[in-house]
């Protein structure tokens, strides 16, 4: 059965099945964004906990720098690591709002999507 005779189906349908196919679709809708929600604040628990622990091995380590030449390759060590967690971060996050995104598509545009992205 195709969308459109899907929804046709609804709007002829009595009201109490009307309402409750609504209901189950706005219920599917509401636990898959609650899912989504829930990955998002993992996500950025997971990365908050990985910057600070990368911040206090930095601070550490500059903390028992002898010389100039020391300080400078720590500074530069968590200068790249820092840009290297933000850019995956990023990445992990813009995969999270494309699975939001796709929520309610058929199988077939979710899976073209993710083997695009």
């Amino acid at each position: 059965m195709t969308q459109a005779s899907s929804d046709n189906a609804l709007l002829g349908a009595p009201w109490p099945a009307a309402a409750a196919a609504m209901m189950s679709t706005g219920g599917d809708c509401f636990e898959a964004c609650a899912s989504a929600g829930v990955a998002w604040q993992s996500e950025l628990a997971k990365f908050a906990n990985r910057r600070i622990a990368e911040n206090h091995r930095s601070w550490s380590a500059l903390l028992s720098a002898r010389d100039l030449e020391s300080v400078l390759t720590i500074q530069q060590q968590w200068g790249l690591r820092a840009a290297n967690d933000y850019t995956e971060e990023a990445t992990r996050i813009a995969r999270l709002i494309t699975s939001l995104t796709l929520t309610g598509t058929t199988p077939q545009v979710q899976g073209t999507t993710m083997l695009l992205g």
